[in-house]
């Protein structure tokens, strides 16, 4: 069973993204020779239309092939001859299709569990928190300059946080206040603690605020991934933390474990929220500027759009390889730690 939920968050998460390029470029009358989940050779296939639609049998993956990457075709290309902006919104269309997959299942999990608060719910006796000032019943709108709507914001900074003094912006019976905390360090947990703990939920039933919150969610998984990635450049965060496809799987299957005693419904919700995660840090790092990513072939429709010509197809073709190959080593050490994180 956990196999199973491994495949299909994947297969949903790799068909939302390609079926958003697929449904643009359709749109802009831009050919897409080839439609596929998976790697590997084919393993069934029909066409429909003038593409091909094919199902491989790696479902770490998929991809919309334009008529752009068939070198037989390549003079007359509709996607090379598409008006540049219409490129854009095809190749946007992907993370975003990821973000809209996101908030879609978000709702389904918001709407059962209820809507996450920033309250605190206890502070630590002779904690940088007390002492700061900070009480049960705060509730924290901001963390540093940062509006935050739910606890696990909060708890993110805290988790990540190396010493650094913040700024805490709470509501006291409706009047703002502005607590300044220096956490201190735990030898035990080996980490910084402000000493205070929240993640209380409203449960009060509000189709608004559903709707609500789970945007909420989403932009915080989104807003994690930006950060993480940040913080992995910095080195706030070890290399350690990158995990692939088997890393990932293992999650499932750790949350499948602890989950199924609760009921099927429980094991439902949490595996949501694994492909809310999941799709929302696809749709992110899809949109980075890195040669062979989407955002990488963004890079090269804007510079079009502004020098109002298009870059060297064989230069850009150049760059994009380049890309690849150093994306191939990535996931490689990644499949490297994850194994070894196994054994």
């Amino acid at each position: 069973m956990k196999i199973i939920f491994c495949l299909l968050i994947f297969c949903i998460i790799v068909i939302s993204h390609e079926l958003g390029h697929f449904i643009v470029a359709k749109a802009n009358g831009i050919v897409v020779k080839q439609f596929f989940i998976g790697f590997g050779p084919t393993i069934a296939s029909f066409k429909k239309g003038g593409t091909e639609y094919c199902i491989k049998p790696i479902p770490l993956g998929g991809a919309c092939v334009f008529d752009a990457d068939d070198p037989e075709h390549f003079e007359e290309s509709t996607f090379l001859k598409a008006n540049v902006y219409a490129r854009i919104a095809t190749i946007l269309a992907g993370p975003l299709f990821n973000f809209i997959l996101a908030f879609i299942l978000a709702l389904f999990v918001v709407g059962y569990t209820g809507y996450p608060t920033t309250k605190l719910l206890a502070v630590t006796p002779d904690s940088p928190a007390m002492e700061a000032g900070l009480e049960p019943g705060d509730e924290i709108i901001k963390v540093n300059r940062e509006r935050v709507h739910m606890y696990s914001e909060v708890a993110l900074e805290s988790r990540f946080n190396n010493g650094e003094t913040t700024t805490f912006t709470v509501l006291r019976n409706g009047e703002k206040k502005i607590f300044t905390v220096t956490p201190k360090y735990d030898e035990e947990y080996g980490r910084y603690f402000y000493g205070f703990t929240g993640g209380d939920y409203d449960e009060e039933f509000s189709p608004l605020k559903t709707l609500q919150y789970s945007y909420y969610y989403v932009m915080f998984q989104i807003k994690t991934t930006y950060k993480s990635l940040a913080w992995l450049i910095t080195g706030r965060i070890s290399t350690d933390a990158m995990t692939g496809p088997v890393g990932v799987a293992k999650i499932v299957g750790d949350t499948y474990e602890s989950a199924k005693s609760s009921g099927a419904l429980i094991v439902i919700l949490s595996m949501l929220d694994i492909a809310i995660l999941l799709s929302a840090n696809l749709g992110v790092v899809n949109l980075l500027p890195f040669p062979a990513l989407d955002g990488g072939r963004l890079v090269f429709m804007i510079i079009e759009a502004v020098r109002g010509k298009p870059v060297s197809p064989e230069k850009e073709g150049y760059v994009h390889f380049i890309g690849m190959a150093l994306l191939i080593v990535l996931m490689a050490y990644v499949l490297f730690k994850d194994i070894v994180r196994l054994i």
